[in-house]
């Protein structure tokens, strides 16, 4: 049945199929003349004959010598951004087309959400000829089009031709980054030098009277205790600042809290970066991960590239989670799954490694999550499009 189907349809759209259809509307115009008669009845016929040569010229004009060109305006297309694509057509011969309609097929490498454009041109009568179109609320991904299609016909619509155009071409449609926050403070420079202050350094370089800010743990309780006052252990700082960063996802994520994770991920390996990190990236389980240091510009370029054409199939999960007891590294972990928080929780106490996990979530997931009491750990939540505030968990 299907097979019938096929035939049908591929013998509609034949050469064969279009000639008889021209032939039958003239043999039906020359008929109605003979029969009616009269001035009206061969001014109808004579009349309508420019329009079937015309049919006829569009059958046999060579579209396939056509040449195509596309450009996508902008240099850098990023997830929530206008794609403002032109194409350009170029022939041997000037002939005049009646509406032009040229389609394009936007199509995810990792699957996803088919983006169509056209353009619509009423005539074309010079060799070449520009038209445009513009895609808004692009999706990120990795988008491949292979083709252009090309449709006119004439001006009342009895015959039309379509033909495609080869016109290969790859975009790349980048995650979103936002800046991110948490409630009374930016989430930036200040709050990551809070964070590397609480490490436990193992670089011993002597004593110092006690400071506030000192952690319990740096206290030397033998010196206290022989000069009767309060002194903590120095530490030599660390000369570069290193963070790993993973992104773990799950596969029966939606597509929108999917896109708010890796949205999330790239913002704060930005963040990481600007404020003079060396980030360990590791998003799937069959990708190298990264290591990025250096120019802001320069590592996300790798980023962007890189988490792109990420696809839930590909992310990494839970069951692949390997996480790094290299103290010198703050670890950070981004997820979609909150029953990651307690795995991690154990993992920064029993290491006596700092780890930071951001949960992106919907706010009904909120009040499954229980705080940790390990100094080492520390959860913050995200329930919006926007990452300017997080909600830390327990604090």
């Amino acid at each position: 049945m299907k097979t019938g189907l096929h035939r049908l349809l591929a013998f509609r759209k034949s050469a064969f199929c279009r000639c008889a259809v021209i032939l039958l509307v003239f043999a039906c115009m020359f008929v109605f003349a003979m029969f009616q008669g009269g001035f009206a009845g061969w001014f109808v016929f004579y009349a309508f004959m420019p329009f079937v040569f015309y049919m006829f010229f569009l059958l046999v004009y060579p579209f396939r010598s056509i040449e195509a060109k596309r450009a996508i305006q902008e240099k850098e297309l990023f997830a929530g951004d206008t794609m403002h694509v032109r194409i350009m057509l170029k022939r041997r011969w000037p002939a005049p087309f009646f509406l032009v309609t040229v389609q394009d097929i936007f199509s995810p490498r990792s699957g996803g959400q088919v983006r169509e454009g056209d353009a619509v041109r009423l005539f074309w009568l010079r060799r070449s000829a520009t038209l445009s179109y513009s895609l808004p609320n692009m999706v990120r991904g990795n988008y491949t089009v292979r083709e252009i299609r090309l449709k006119t016909g004439d001006s009342f619509g009895f015959f039309h031709r379509t033909v495609r155009l080869k016109c290969e071409g790859t975009w790349l449609v980048y995650p979103k980054t936002q800046p991110l926050g948490i409630p009374g403070a930016g989430f930036g420079k200040s709050a990551l030098d809070d964070l590397i202050r609480q490490r436990d350094l193992s670089q011993f370089a002597g004593i110092r009277p006690y400071q506030p800010t000192d952690r319990l743990s740096w206290l030397d309780w033998k010196s206290t205790a022989r000069t009767n006052r309060l002194v903590a252990k120095q530490f030599e700082p660390e000369r570069e600042r290193q963070a790993s960063v993973v992104f773990v996802a799950r596969g029966r994520d939606t597509d929108a809290l999917f896109e708010r994770g890796v949205a999330f991920t790239a913002s704060l390996v930005r963040m990481l970066i600007e404020t003079g990190f060396s980030v360990h990236l590791t998003w799937s389980s069959t990708a190298k991960p990264l290591f990025l240091q250096g120019s802001a510009i320069h590592a996300m370029a790798g980023v962007n590239e890189a988490m792109a054409g990420l696809s839930k199939a590909g992310a990494l999960k839970a069951d692949d989670l390997r996480l790094s007891g290299n103290k010198k590294k703050i670890g950070f972990v981004v997820t979609t799954d909150p029953a990651l928080a307690p795995f991690v929780s154990k993992f920064a106490r029993s290491a006596r490694q700092l780890q930071i996990l951001f949960l992106v979530a919907d706010s009904a997931g909120r009040n499954r999550l229980k705080p940790s009491a390990s100094p080492y750990f520390s959860l913050y939540l995200s329930i919006n499009e926007k990452f300017d505030r997080l909600l830390k968990v327990g604090g």
